[in-house]
């Protein structure tokens, strides 16, 4: 009996006790949807938008101020698509900015982190409530620019391309943030006039972009919106600790 060895199990073994435990012990986690809307109704939309009006003021006033170098863009290159590509996500940039820029002095940020809920969820759903005041805006906005501009090209294109730009522009920033961190935040917009600068340069883009149809613009659209739910999906499920992102908070 002494000298009879107790059998080990296998690495493959243990990792499957390892896995009924966990499985036994630990509650499925619910979608993305469903604890989004828990958030919600926990901390509530007046407490999830704390100190962002003036932000959303700012951000309006610098949008409608926009509008008029966004006529002089399309009537300098001849074309309403460079300047709607560059200008669409306006908002979008400038509300993520700002809030971000405001949370970062008054030391919101910090203060959210000892929240009952996920800091994260909340951050995110500042992300869609910012998104949806943009998409919300692009149709007036396109509606004026579309009457100023003596209807040149049909109001279901200008607005295609507004909504894929924006959609596009939203996918970047969540993707600089979770590549650079805090310095997301700046890299994003930078990233994005830097390429809108390519049709404003360059004569042959803007004419490319001018003659892709309203479909194609859908389908962008539809790509970016998909892209950006599942890099938001990302963004919250991502681990909170490692990286310089998490040195930097």
């Amino acid at each position: 009996m002494g000298s009879q060895k107790i059998p080990m199990p296998t690495e493959a073994e243990k990792q499957q006790a390892i896995a009924r435990i966990l499985d036994v012990s630990l509650p499925p986690r619910p979608n993305l949807g469903r604890e989004l809307l828990e958030t919600l109704r926990a901390v509530g939309a007046p407490v999830l938008f704390f100190g962002t009006w003036d932000c959303l003021a700012l951000s309006l006033l610098i949008w409608a101020l926009c509008l008029l170098p966004a006529l002089v863009v399309a009537g300098s290159t001849g074309s309403l698509a460079p300047a709607l590509f560059l200008f669409s996500p306006l908002l979008y940039a400038a509300l993520s900015l700002l809030t971000a820029w405001k949370d970062l002095q008054t030391g919101l940020w910090e203060w959210t982190w000892t929240f009952r809920v996920s800091a994260r969820m909340v951050a995110a759903l500042r992300m869609l409530g910012f998104g949806g005041v943009s998409v919300l805006l692009c149709v007036p906005a396109n509606w004026a620019l579309w009457l100023l501009t003596g209807q040149e090209r049909s109001f279901g294109w200008m607005l295609a391309l507004s909504l894929a730009s924006l959609f596009l522009y939203g996918t970047l920033s969540l993707l600089c943030q979770r590549l650079w961190g805090p310095a997301g935040w700046v890299a994003a917009p930078v990233c994005w006039v830097l390429l809108g600068l390519i049709p404003l340069i360059w004569p042959r883009a803007a004419e490319w972009l001018t003659a892709v149809p309203t479909v194609v613009f859908c389908l962008l659209a539809a790509a970016g919106i998909t892209m950006y739910l599942l890099e938001l999906r990302r963004f919250c499920r991502r681990p909170m600790e490692g990286g310089v992102s998490y040195a930097l908070r």
